[in-house]
């Protein structure tokens, strides 16, 4: 076992004696969690019966022998399936409105290659952006914290340096005319769209818009025009949009399929995907193998690399509900290297598609991880 297994399995172990610990009662987790229920009222007993629902469920889980992930109490287990749901809502299936035309990039020529010449794990945990989880709170902002995460790490790799980028901003700017993946906003987008507005317009740091949790008038003006005093090296006029940082273009990868993720992963950085999450609340370590084939994507997320723990493979994910979630704000979902754990979505209206797309779609892999893949380019 690899030094990065034994750190997990303590982990697990310390979390599992947590969560036993944490399952003696509700009126401890209202303590724990500084609720304001007053006892005995009609939404203490609604959350009180959640939480016990969601604590029978748990012991279920953690009972079975042949558990790969364990759950555990946090700070979601009150919450009501409509709350639980502003932490997800993206879609990622579709593309802008208007694309960039030959910076938006849809095939790489690498991923012809065979998958047998790729590491058998890559990390990217040694990014100062995978240090740093975000919490999007209740704001359905999920699709642009992965898109600014993405960025962030991308631009370290290539400028071998630093910088934030403003999630705020995109959720405030981003157009979203045919309400892909949601109303726009906090009420959902896509990664698709939050690239395209980057590429386009550029974006502000963190420090200049800081992110607020909630819809915001767009700030792009100030920021935008900062970033397009830098000089493009080439013609020594000022670089705009997203080449003011060195940002050329974005991918969408192949839909439902290994390689084309695992080789992004390898030769380019962390990766936006898509993720149907509804029942990762309950999470706190492992492998999570907890979704069945058939699944609707619903929230977006960060691939920031793979690897495999003993025998099982898994996919290292980052995700934006704060390093109080899960392992230290990371989940482990089960890698499968074939294409061979496919299901269907059924309603994609509920958060993969744009206004009046219906349609039954296929998804792929555990949680329909394969389903839709973004990366962006720098260069």
């Amino acid at each position: 076992m690899s030094m990065t297994s034994v750190a997990r399995a303590t982990l697990a172990a310390t979390l599992v004696c947590t969560s036993e610990a944490g399952l003696l009662g509700f009126d401890s987790f209202v303590q724990a969690h500084g609720r304001t229920y007053q006892q005995g009222s009609e939404e203490y007993q609604e959350r009180r019966a959640l939480y016990e629902a969601r604590i029978a469920a748990a012991e279920k889980q953690n009972s079975d022998p042949d558990r790969m992930w364990v759950a555990g109490v946090n700070k979601l287990w009150d919450w009501k399936e409509a709350e639980l749901k502003t932490l997800r809502g993206w879609d990622g299936s579709s593309q802008p409105e208007t694309s960039s035309g030959s910076r938006s990039i849809k095939a790489h020529g690498s991923f012809l290659q065979q998958k047998e010449d790729l590491p058998e794990d890559k990390m990217w945990m040694d990014l100062t952006t995978t240090k740093h989880v975000k919490n999007q709170g209740d704001c359905g902002s999920c699709w642009a914290i992965a898109a600014a995460t993405v960025l962030e790490a991308h631009y370290e790799i290539h400028a071998k340096s630093f910088r934030s980028f403003s999630a705020q901003q995109i959720v405030a700017c981003t157009p979203n005319p045919r309400q892909c993946g949601g109303d726009g906003g906090c009420k959902g987008a896509t990664a698709e769209l939050a690239m395209e507005w980057v590429l386009k317009h550029g974006c502000a740091e963190e420090t200049q818009v800081p992110y607020e949790g909630h819809d915001s008038q767009c700030s792009e003006a100030a920021p935008a025009l900062m970033m397009s005093q830098i000089m493009n090296d080439e013609d020594s006029s000022p670089a705009l949009g997203g080449g003011a940082f060195g940002m050329t273009g974005w991918e969408t990868l192949p839909k439902n399929q290994y390689e084309p993720l695992a080789r992004a992963l390898v030769e380019r950085g962390p990766v936006a995907v898509s993720v149907a999450a509804d029942s990762w609340f309950s999470y706190e370590s492992g492998i999570f193998n907890g979704c069945p084939k058939d699944a609707i994507i619903d929230h977006a997320v960060t691939a920031v690399g793979f690897g495999k723990d003993n025998s099982v493979k898994y996919w290292e994910i980052q995700n934006s509900w704060g390093d109080d979630w899960g392992e230290g704000g990371h989940i482990r979902v089960q890698r499968h290297d074939t294409d061979s754990y496919c299901g269907t979505n059924t309603k994609p209206e509920v958060g993969v598609a744009c206004k009046g797309e219906s349609a039954p779609v296929p998804v792929c892999g555990m949680c329909g991880i394969l389903f839709d893949s973004v990366v962006p380019h720098f260069g």
